[in-house]
């Protein structure tokens, strides 16, 4: 997972780096300078030395960070040219040795722990070989070389331990951060698949609810049409402007359901009223007594509300229609505090309420109201007709 990754993405504890060895760089640099030989060429080629490495972690070893401590190719090219230049730079001027701060750092953070312990050793008698060559020394000078190499030994393992650590715990937050991605990725990916079955699910009780339901009029109204047009041509006129006034309502609601807006006969009218306009035309085209009662002040519901009234009405007497046989209906809206019964009974055939059912009517009003927070019970038997009774919020969310 570390690999890949930028150096700004694995966290504060690698990002400050480069700002770090930069400085330590340009610390050795004004050190040297401030003590130099007295032959300026020799300074010179100090210093172009000492940044040599430097050079080419910037060119090569730092891309590499994408795989911290991974032993890469690149990290073993900045290992040997800061092998090779350590020592000719100490040689020359042996202030060039404080470079060791940074490019102790920079092993830690290209290589492996036992690699890098390694390389900091070599770093380390590379200095101090090259120390004991550049003059002559007692014997004191040069336990005294031995202990300052096992002291900056000592120190850069320390301190490289602390680099490793830093790394670590940076690769493992990487780690979980990319982990919490990929998870938020599932999670939306299965939210935008469940609100693509949501819709598909709304769409179909809308078409059923509305468009089936109007073709199904069309349909029943054109079969008693073909035997009126001799018989009595009144009623086959008057069926005829039914069908007429259906299809446009469903051409509306489909319209409607393509816009995603209000239902059509809800618009510049209040509930109760387009629950009147809607048993009207039942009647009408039925033939059959229906009447609305309204219990209770009427009370200003959320559209939402108002559209799962009026879709347990419209389903309601669909099924009235198609196989109640009933000879009244009566529609009864009783409003409460902060909400809405609507209750549909007929006096029909009824039927057996544990049987199945075909279709997608009860069903789809059962969901209907459950998704708005409400309740649809539906009492029935062979014989005693048909209740259906929807408990509807008011202030559902549209």
């Amino acid at each position: 997972m570390v690999d890949g990754s930028s150096a700004a993405e694995r966290g504060d504890g690698v990002r400050g780096w480069p700002v770090f060895f930069t400085l330590a760089t340009a610390g050795t640099v004004a050190i040297m300078l401030a003590n130099p030989d007295p032959r300026w060429a020799r300074t010179v080629a100090a210093v172009a030395l000492v940044l040599a490495p430097q050079a080419v972690y910037l060119l090569l070893a730092r891309p590499s960070l994408a795989g911290i401590r991974r032993n890469s190719g690149r990290g073993w090219v900045f290992a040997v040219v800061a092998v090779v230049t350590f020592g000719p730079a100490v040689a020359l001027n042996p202030w060039s040795a404080t470079s060791l701060f940074a490019l102790t750092p920079e092993v830690f953070m290209l290589f492996t722990f036992g690699w890098a312990a390694g390389l900091t050793v070599a770093l380390n008698a590379v200095s101090a070989t090259a120390d004991l060559i550049v003059g002559p020394h007692t014997g004191p000078d040069i336990i005294e070389q031995v202990g300052i190499s096992l002291f900056i030994v000592t120190f850069s393992l320390f301190f490289g331990s602390r680099i490793v650590s830093i790394a670590d715990r940076s690769a493992e937050r990487l780690r979980l951060i990319e982990q919490l991605r990929d998870r938020e990725a599932e999670v939306a990916a299965l939210s935008a698949a469940r609100g693509a079955e949501q819709e598909r699910t709304r769409i179909a009780r809308e078409m059923h609810d509305t468009l089936a339901q109007g073709f199904t009029s069309i349909v029943t109204l054109g079969h008693a049409v073909q035997g009126e047009f001799d018989a009595d041509p009144a009623a086959a006129r008057r069926h005829v402007e039914m069908i007429t006034r259906t299809a446009a309502e469903n051409l509306t609601e489909s319209r409607r359901i393509i816009k995603a807006l209000s239902p059509a006969r809800l618009d510049g009218a209040t509930m109760p009223e387009a629950v009147e306009r809607i048993v009207s035309a039942f009647a009408e085209e039925t033939e059959t007594p229906a009447r609305v009662v309204i219990e209770g002040d009427v009370l200003a519901a959320a559209p939402a509300a108002e559209v799962v009234a009026l879709r347990v009405v419209q389903e309601s007497l669909a099924n009235v229609r198609k196989h109640a046989r009933a000879r009244s209906v009566e529609v009864r809206l009783c409003y409460a505090a902060d909400s809405v019964e609507i209750t549909v009974h007929d006096d029909g055939i009824g039927f057996e309420t544990a049987s199945p059912s075909d279709g997608f009517g009860l069903a789809g009003m059962r969901a209907r109201v459950a998704d708005a927070g409400g309740d649809l019970d539906v009492r029935s038997a062979p014989g005693a007709g048909t209740a259906v009774t929807a408990l509807v919020p008011l202030g559902v969310a549209a």
